[in-house]
C-alpha cells in the first residue's frame, strides 16, 4: 500500500477494480465490483473510496451503480423459469454489483508528481477522513477552511460504530475572495432549506474567518423567518424555566442529539448571531407629515415588522426616504412602458435642480403650470414637452400610495441614527424586513439598498473587510435573457468584481437556469438541493451524470450536493439546522403587539438585565394595574436605558415608575419627541 493512512483497512476490501474493453479505467474514472461483506453492503451513491495505481492512490466518488449478470437478454431469464416465476431455475445465476467511481484526486508517492494515472486491478477500500480532506484540496487552500457540509461515508469508523463523518470545507479565499467568490444555492421551495444553509454558512464564516472583519446583509421576505436570528434555537429548562416553557408551548423543536454531534464534528459552536439589527419601513398610514423627518423619533410601533415587541428599540430601526433619495431608482418604481427616454430626461432635470421632497416637487409643478398659463403659445419648458410634464406629474401623484411607508413628504435627516445603508460593523447581521411589502416597494428597497452598498464597496467604505449579501429568489432580480435593470446590472457587476472589493453575493433560487449566466458563472461555490425534473432537463445540469441528476430529484431535507472551485467532482453532504430561531415561533415566544403587558415587561428586562425576573413575579407586581399604565412605565424605563446612563436596576426603576403620577411617566416616555421638537426649533 502506497498510502495506508488513506485506506480503511478495518472495514477491509469492499470490492475489486474491474476493466474491460468497453469500460477501461481512465485517469478520471474507474469501475469496481463489490464484495459480499457487510461493509460492502453499505456502499451507496456519493460514498468515497480509494484504490491503487502504479505509484499513487486515487480517491474517488461513487456514482452510477449497476447490477450485471451473464444474460444476453431478458428472454433468457424468462425461458429459464419457463415463464413461471413460482418455478426454481435449474441453477442459480451469478450477479455482481458494479459502481462507477469518479476520481477526486490522486496522491503520488513522490510529492512533486501531479499527474493522474488510471488505477490498476486490485482491491478497493473506503477512503479515510484524511484521504477525503486531501482529495478535496484542503492542502492547497490559501485561506481559512470554512465548514460547509458534513460527508457521511459507508464505513463505520466513528464512535460506537457510527458512520465516518468528514467535514466538507471550502476555501475562504474562494468563497469571499479575492481568488474567487460568491455562492449559489438551487432547490425547490420548502424542500431544499436554501435559507437555512445560507444562515449556517454565514455562521461558519463568522466563527472561522480569522484576522478579518466580516458582516452580512439579508432580506427577510417571509413572515418572521429572519427576524429572531439573535435568539437561540432552544433554551435549557435549568437556565430559564419560564422561557423554556414558552419555547415548549410554541412547539419550538430544539436541535436533535445527531445535529449536536454534527456541530461538534464540524468544529462549530451552536450560538445565535449576537449583533443583529433589523430595518423595516413604516406601516400603511403611519407616514409623518413633518417638513423634516427624524427616523430616531418615529415610534417603534409604527414599523411594518413582526419584530415589534417592547424593548426592541435598540434592535429595530426604520427605513424612510425622501424623494431625492428615491429619484435615482425611478426606473424600479414606474412601469417600463411609462418610463421612456422623455420621462427619464425630466427625472434627471429634477435631480439636477435638487428637488429632494414631494413638497418641493409639487411646488415646481405649480410653477411650471403657471409658466404655461402665462405663455399660452409655449409647448415646452426647458426642452421638456408639456405633455411629458403632465404625464410625469400624473405618475408622481401616485407615489404616496405606491410607496407608502417608505417615501415621506418632507426631508429625511437621520442625524446619526441607524441607517440601513450605513457602514457595517464586525460580525453584524443586518436584516432588511420586506415581508409585508410586495411589488414596487419591495423591488425599490432591494434595488436601493444593494446599489448603495455597492457604491460603498467601490469607495472602500463598507466598514468591514468582507460583506456577504444574501438574496433569495435571485432569478427575480437577475433574470436570464436580454431584460436589463439597474439592479440586474449591479448584481452582474458584483458577481464580476465584488470579490476584489470585499463584497460577496450569496444567491438562492428555485430555478438556476433562469438566473443570468454571468451571475451563475462567477459563483465559485454552488449547492444543489432537491430539484424538479423540469429544471434538470436544462443544459445547466449537463455536467452531472444521469445518476446524480436522478439523485437530485429525491434528496431529503438537509442533504445537498456541493461543487467548489477546489473540487474535481461535486460531493454530497448534510448540514444541521442553524442554531437560531426561525419562523413564527419567534413572535409566539418573544412577543409582539398581541402579548400581555407582563410578557412585554419580561422581554424588555431580558434586554436590559443579565437575569430578568421570572414571569410569575412580574405578574404579581402588576396584578390589578391597568395594562396601559404598565406599558407607560415600561416605555419610560426603555427611554432612560437608551440614554447616557443605563439604570443599575432596571426592574426596580420600573416598579418605582409605576408608583409615580401618570403625567410624570408620560413626560419621560415622550422625551424623544421633545428632543425632536428642540431640533426642529434649532
Amino acid at each position: 500500500m502506497l498510502h495506508p493512512e488513506f485506506l480503511d483497512d478495518v472495514s477491509g476490501p469492499i470490492g475489486r477494480v474491474v476493466t474491460s474493453e468497453e469500460a477501461p479505467a481512465t485517469a478520471h474514472e474507474f469501475y469496481f465490483w463489490t464484495a459480499e461483506s457487510d461493509a460492502a453492503q453499505r456502499l451507496d451513491i456519493g460514498h468515497i473510496v480509494a484504490a491503487e495505481a502504479e505509484d499513487a492512490t486515487a480517491i474517488a466518488v461513487l456514482d452510477d451503480p449497476r447490477r450485471y449478470s451473464d444474460l444476453q437478454s431478458f428472454l433468457d431469464d424468462f425461458y429459464a423459469y419457463d415463464g413461471d416465476p413460482a418455478l426454481e431455475a435449474l441453477s442459480d445465476r451469478v450477479e455482481i454489483l458494479v459502481f462507477r467511481a469518479r476520481v477526486l484526486a490522486t496522491k503520488h508517492r513522490e510529492e512533486r508528481k501531479k499527474s493522474k494515472r488510471p488505477v490498476k486491478s486490485g482491491p478497493v477500500y473506503f477512503a479515510t477522513g484524511p484521504a477525503i480532506e486531501f482529495a478535496l484540496g484542503s492542502e492547497d487552500f490559501s485561506g481559512t477552511k470554512i465548514p460547509m457540509l458534513l460527508h457521511e461515508n459507508g464505513n463505520e469508523s466513528g464512535a460506537n460504530g457510527s458512520p465516518q463523518r468528514t467535514p466538507l470545507y471550502v476555501d475562504e479565499d474562494y468563497l469571499l475572495g479575492p481568488e474567487a467568490g460568491h455562492m449559489n444555492i438551487t432547490g425547490m421551495s420548502g424542500l431544499s432549506t436554501k435559507t437555512s444553509h445560507a444562515l449556517f454558512t454565514i455562521s461558519s464564516v463568522f466563527q472561522k474567518a480569522e484576522g478579518k472583519t466580516v458582516a452580512a446583509l439579508m432580506f427577510n421576505v417571509k413572515g418572521a423567518d429572519l427576524l429572531y436570528l439573535d435568539k437561540p434555537v432552544e433554551v435549557e429548562p435549568d437556565e430559564d424555566p419560564d422561557l423554556a416553557g414558552r419555547y415548549e408551548k410554541a412547539r419550538q423543536r430544539g436541535l436533535s442529539p445527531e445535529e449536536k454531534e454534527m456541530y461538534e464534528a464540524l468544529g462549530l459552536e451552536m450560538r445565535p448571531f449576537e449583533k443583529l439589527r433589523v430595518f423595516a419601513p413604516l406601516r400603511y398610514g403611519m407616514d409623518p407629515n413633518e417638513r423634516t423627518v427624524y427616523p430616531a423619533d418615529l415610534p417603534k410601533n409604527s414599523l411594518n415588522t413582526l419584530r415589534n415587541a417592547r424593548g426592541e428599540a435598540e434592535l429595530v430601526h426604520p427605513i424612510v426616504w425622501d424623494l431625492g433619495q428615491v429619484l435615482p431608482h425611478a426606473g424600479r418604481i414606474f412601469e417600463q412602458s411609462d418610463y421612456d427616454d422623455k420621462f427619464r430626461g425630466f427625472v434627471e432635470t429634477l435631480r439636477e435642480r435638487g428637488v429632494d421632497t414631494q413638497d418641493e416637487f409639487q411646488g415646481l409643478m405649480r410653477e411650471i403650470q403657471d409658466y404655461f398659463e402665462d405663455e399660452e403659445k409655449k409647448t415646452s419648458w426647458y426642452g421638456h414637452n408639456y405633455m411629458t410634464i403632465n404625464k410625469v406629474w400624473n405618475r408622481f401623484n401616485t407615489l404616496p400610495s405606491k410607496c407608502s411607508g417608505l417615501l415621506v413628504r418632507g426631508h429625511v435627516d437621520y442625524d446619526g441614527s441607524p441607517n440601513v445603508e450605513e457602514a457595517f460593523t464586525d460580525r453584524e447581521m443586518r436584516v432588511v424586513d420586506i415581508s409585508h411589502l410586495s411589488g414596487v416597494p419591495q423591488d425599490l428597497v432591494v434595488t436601493k439598498v444593494i446599489n448603495e452598498v455597492w457604491e460603498k464597496a467601490e469607495k472602500g467604505r463598507l466598514g468591514v473587510d468582507k460583506l456577504i449579501i444574501f438574496i433569495d429568489e435571485l432569478n427575480k432580480y437577475a433574470p436570464s435573457g436580454a431584460k436589463t435593470s439597474s439592479l440586474k446590472d449591479t448584481l452582474v457587476d458584483i458577481s464580476a468584481r465584488g470579490r476584489h472589493l470585499s463584497l460577496t453575493l450569496f444567491g438562492a433560487q428555485q430555478f438556476r437556469s433562469k438566473v443570468d449566466d454571468e451571475v451563475i458563472g462567477n459563483a465559485a461555490t454552488s449547492l444543489y438541493g432537491r430539484i424538479g425534473d423540469e429544471e434538470l432537463t436544462n443544459a445547466s445540469y449537463r455536467s452531472f451524470s444521469t445518476t446524480t441528476r436522478e439523485e437530485l430529484l429525491q434528496l431529503e431535507k438537509g442533504r445537498l450536493l456541493l461543487r467548489h472551485a477546489h473540487y474535481a467532482v461535486p460531493v454530497f453532504g448534510r448540514f444541521p439546522r442553524p442554531p437560531v430561531l426561525m419562523g413564527k415561533q419567534g413572535t409566539d415566544i418573544y412577543g409582539g403587539r398581541n402579548v400581555d403587558a407582563a410578557t412585554e415587561v419580561q422581554s424588555v428586562m431580558r434586554s436590559l438585565m443579565q437575569k430578568a425576573p421570572v414571569i410569575t413575579k412580574i405578574r404579581e407586581d402588576v396584578a390589578g394595574l391597568d395594562e396601559e399604565r404598565v406599558r407607560e412605565a415600561l416605555d419610560a424605563v426603555s427611554v432612560l436605558a437608551r440614554g447616557d446612563g443605563r439604570p443599575r436596576d432596571p426592574y426596580r426603576l420600573f416598579l418605582n415608575t409605576l408608583e409615580k403620577p401618570a403625567a410624570s411617566r408620560r413626560t419621560r416616555a415622550n422625551s424623544t419627541v421633545l428632543r425632536g421638537l428642540e431640533r426642529m426649533r434649532d
